[in-house]
């Protein structure tokens, strides 16, 4: 059975995904100021740090709500083993974001998502993806 990660490391594994992303915050002061931005509670770089590296554990719940809300994730993401996957990437943090969304609203996005598949499978084939004519030669049919 895997362990349960702790509250420190599904944080850090959220930082370092927004880092891989190229998307900021990257840093604790970063983080600090976008949470403050945000409206949410005040907390310092160093405060986030000891979160980050498990110095600090069991923050209260606004300060988790604030940084779920700054991640997108739900807040959730911190305590349930099931939601709290270790993100691979932007599209991991897109489905974790997705969850927070109505039924309706991900039907919305699995749509766009669908579009935009289907639009870049007939710009790889070489078709018209409006029409579905061929663009090249030697562009087989599907």
């Amino acid at each position: 059975m895997a362990r349960e990660r702790t509250f420190a490391e599904r944080l850090s594994a959220l930082i370092e995904a927004a880092r891989l992303d190229g998307r900021a915050p990257h840093s604790y002061r970063e983080i600090s100021a976008a949470v403050e931005r945000a409206g949410g509670p005040a907390m310092s770089p160093a405060y986030l740090q000891q979160l980050a590296t498990g110095k600090r554990v069991n923050p209260k719940i606004h300060y988790v709500e604030a940084l779920a809300r700054l991640f997108g994730v739900p807040v959730t993401y911190f305590f349930d083993e099931e939601v709290a996957a270790p993100p691979a990437g932007e599209a991991q943090l897109m489905a974790m974001r997705a969850q927070e969304l109505s039924p309706q609203g991900r039907r919305q996005v699995m749509d766009l998502l669908e579009l935009v598949e289907r639009y870049e499978r007939a710009e790889r084939e070489g078709r018209n993806p409006e029409d579905g004519e061929s663009r090249g030669q030697g562009s087989a049919a599907r």
